[in-house]
């Protein structure tokens, strides 16, 4: 996976958490958002080295005690796009 393939999904991923946010009053959400914007920021200066979304979906049922959620899935698939673009750089 590349630098733009990774950016694209970073987006798709904060902008569905943030509908999620805004259409079933979740504002614990915004943690996540931020997290992502925090991530984007270190791929765009190539300074990522770890991933820092490890756990990322479970820190979700956690918060809301909802382990079936959609947004569950949308959470696993960017912590393993970025475990896919570190082994691949």
């Amino acid at each position: 996976m590349n630098k733009q393939e990774l950016l694209v999904e970073i987006d798709k991923a904060s902008s569905y958490i943030e509908a999620v946010m805004n259409n079933e009053n979740k504002g614990g959400l915004i943690v996540f958002i931020d997290e992502l914007k925090l991530l984007k920021v270190k791929v765009i200066n190539n300074s990522l080295v770890n991933n820092p979304l490890r756990g990322f979906p479970r820190r979700y049922a956690e918060m809301y005690n909802d382990y079936l959620h959609t947004i569950t899935d949308i959470m696993h698939k960017i912590e393993k796009s970025v475990d896919v673009y570190l082994d691949s750089n």
